[in-house]
């Protein structure tokens, strides 16, 4: 009678839990085993050479059940360090300290095996009721939402005046909210959850979603008693340290400044280079270390090395410098290194498509930069050293921001006491400068709204546009005219912020017509149409020409998903009337192609053949595609 108040059928659950407390004899290897093969016993066996890793092939030293074979004592997986795939205890120290990188990549493969073993499971057990459920297309809603379509009139959303929604994320199977005004779920890589009627499909729909094979950003590879030397041993060589740096300094910083002095930096990053060749005695400094891991993470993502190989390099920096900021007991000893790591680790989850742990994660970086004032501008600092902490106040508040903004949920502050660091450079705003402008105009809207003081809807719109062709005013000549333009860094930052700032008029356009009632249409309703439709086409054109000019810049996730975005605002707006209608058609098609080309560049294959994506494009090309698809 007690298991008919659980939400799920515990028959099936129970059935479920015993199936994986099954205890059989170990008989196969270690890799053998999880990778679920026959092994021939011998040691190495066959597979394992094969696979060309005879080094990792164990056989138990005594009869062994269950699953005991997969939690080894704590004391020897702390002996064995960030070598831990050599699975002898009785001689941890064998792996050489080259091979730690490598060690820990297969780590990460071996726990994403295991997962795909669980998730292979799930889909078995679900299979069996799935058969015999029968269900109509209204029990699994569309993952596109209402107002991602194309409707008669000017409403482009009729359920705007809606609290918000709940959806779950394609990549972690997790629920999460989506304000009334936040991006097309499809352009988050989003869905809607499945009802109620779906009765215990939905369970295992949300199983099988979490048990994704994915390496976690934020997991310990290396045990409790671990040290920094230990962690340092993930380390590339100096040659391949210098040209992730090279990569970072020239691709990734210009757009995404979280360095507060990047000179500062080259200077220490080459003084521990040196230090590191002349096997210094005493451990580096686990802040910093945790800055130069995620430095080096965003350059591999930014390098021209093997997809796979800037996929799992990545991940296991991202997690070498979580782990160097444990170390630091960044919450209670918070500096402006921590600082600067966090942000960068959240730029590089942004870029690996996990952006609502970024946006979590930077709600945390606020706080700890709170905690040691960087929130104040402090006069009895000097004027170099104010300036830095300025800065980087403002990058962390610009990437809470565009994230808010893109979600729809509150920012993570409430007030602003330090203003934008303008340099007051006598040409104009420059780049930087400008993006932080665009943030503090993003911000002062979310606050009037918060605060209940809207004026008149269209008002409000019309206003905060001035104030954004302001800002393009404002900056400096060669930002908005192709022909003041030398290098091709201004090329690149000129086009860059054509994206931002078409998407972000294009937001503003749509926010309005979310709340105008498809019988309220008038001439007004009609102009903000249209120019969301030429703000929409400004940031896909930019996108497009950015690309050209450097696929490299095009891999950070803000610029796919702004031209997305915008992307998706054209298919649902191709009723509005403009001078030609083609070219937004065209537009699209463009930006599907390039898209197509980038998804296929950034693909790669698993030991066990499974299809895996870096980067932005795999979830960007999937919502165009289904838009483009559900418009006509």
């Amino acid at each position: 009678m007690a298991d008919s108040a659980y939400p799920y059928d515990t028959n099936l659950v129970r059935e479920l839990l015993k199936n994986k407390r099954k205890a059989r004899g170990i008989r196969s290897c270690f890799p053998c085993r999880h990778r679920k093969v026959r092994c021939d016993g011998h040691v190495p066996c066959s597979s394992c050479v094969k696979r060309n890793h005879p080094e990792l092939c164990r056989v138990p030293t005594s009869s062994g059940l269950g699953n005991e074979d997969l939690h080894p004592p704590a004391s020897a997986a702390h002996s064995q360090g960030p070598s831990a795939p050599n699975l002898d205890p009785t001689n941890p120290k064998t792996a050489a300290p080259g091979d730690a990188t490598a060690a820990l990549i297969a780590r990460l493969e071996s726990i994403e095996e295991q997962i795909s073993s669980l998730k292979a499971d799930l889909r078995a057990t679900a299979a069996a009721p799935a058969t015999t459920t029968t269900s109509t297309p209204a029990s699994h809603p569309s993952p596109l939402s209402a107002g991602d379509v194309q409707r008669p009139g000017m409403r482009v959303r009729p359920a705007s005046k809606s609290p918000g929604r709940y959806v779950v994320e394609d990549a972690t199977g997790a629920t999460i909210y989506l304000g009334r005004h936040s991006d097309s779920p499809l352009a988050l890589g989003c869905r809607h959850p499945a009802s109620a009627t779906a009765g215990d499909l939905s369970l295992h729909d949300a199983l099988i979603e979490q048990c994704v094979p994915r390496a976690y950003s934020f997991t310990d590879l290396w045990g409790a008693e671990a040290t920094v030397r230990d962690v340092c041993e993930t380390l590339p060589d100096d040659s391949d340290v210098i040209r992730f740096w090279q990569a970072y300094q020239s691709t990734a910083h210009p757009f995404y400044p979280a360095l507060a002095s990047i000179d500062q930096f080259a200077r220490a990053l080459f003084a521990f280079l040196d230090q590191r060749a002349l096997a210094p005695a005493e451990e580096p400094d686990s802040s910093w270390l945790a800055l130069l891991f995620a430095v080096l993470a965003c350059g591999v993502q930014f390098s021209d090395d093997p997809i796979k190989e800037r996929d799992l390099r990545s991940k296991v920096l991202i997690c070498s410098s979580f782990q160097c900021l444990r170390m630091s007991n960044f919450f209670n000893q918070t500096n402006l290194d921590q600082i600067q790591a966090m942000v960068l680790i959240g730029h590089c989850l942004r870029n690996n498509l996990d952006t609502n742990s970024a946006w979590i994660l930077m709600g945390v970086t606020i706080r700890l930069a709170q905690s040691i004032g960087l929130h104040q501008a402090s006069p009895s600092l000097p004027a170099a050293e104010q300036l830095q902490r300025s800065r980087l106040w403002w990058t962390v508040i610009l990437q809470d921001t565009f994230l808010s903004f893109i979600y729809d949920r509150p920012l993570s502050t409430i007030t602003m006491t330090c203003p934008v660091p303008y340099r007051r450079n006598p040409d104009g705003l420059t780049y930087e400068e400008c993006v932080f402008t665009i943030g503090h105009l993003i911000q002062d809207k979310a606050r009037q709204e918060t605060a209940g003081n809207m004026q008149d809807p269209f008002e409000s719109m019309r206003e905060s546009k001035r104030q954004l062709d302001g800002i393009r005013d404002a900056a400096a000549p060669f930002l908005t005219d192709k022909r003041r333009c030398i290098s091709v860094q201004d090329h690149l930052e000129r086009l860059a912020l054509g994206v931002h700032f078409g998407y972000v008029a294009c937001r503003l356009n749509r926010v309005y017509l979310d709340g105008v009632d498809a019988d309220a249409a008038d001439q007004t309703t009609t102009a903000a149409a249209v120019d969301c439709v030429q703000r929409a086409m400004q940031a896909v054109e930019s996108f497009l020409e950015l690309h050209r000019f450097s696929a490299s810049v095009c891999r950070m996730w803000a610029f796919v998903h702004n031209a997305v975005s915008c992307a998706i605002t054209l298919k649902s707006l191709s009723d509005v009337p403009v001078d030609d209608r083609q070219k937004p058609d065209l537009l699209v098609q463009r930006l599907t192609a390039v898209l197509e080309r980038e998804e296929k560049d950034s693909e790669w294959r698993d030991a066990d053949t499974n299809v895996r994506y870096f980067g932005p494009y795999s979830r960007a090309l999937k919502a165009l595609r289904e838009i483009s698809r559900r418009s006509g």
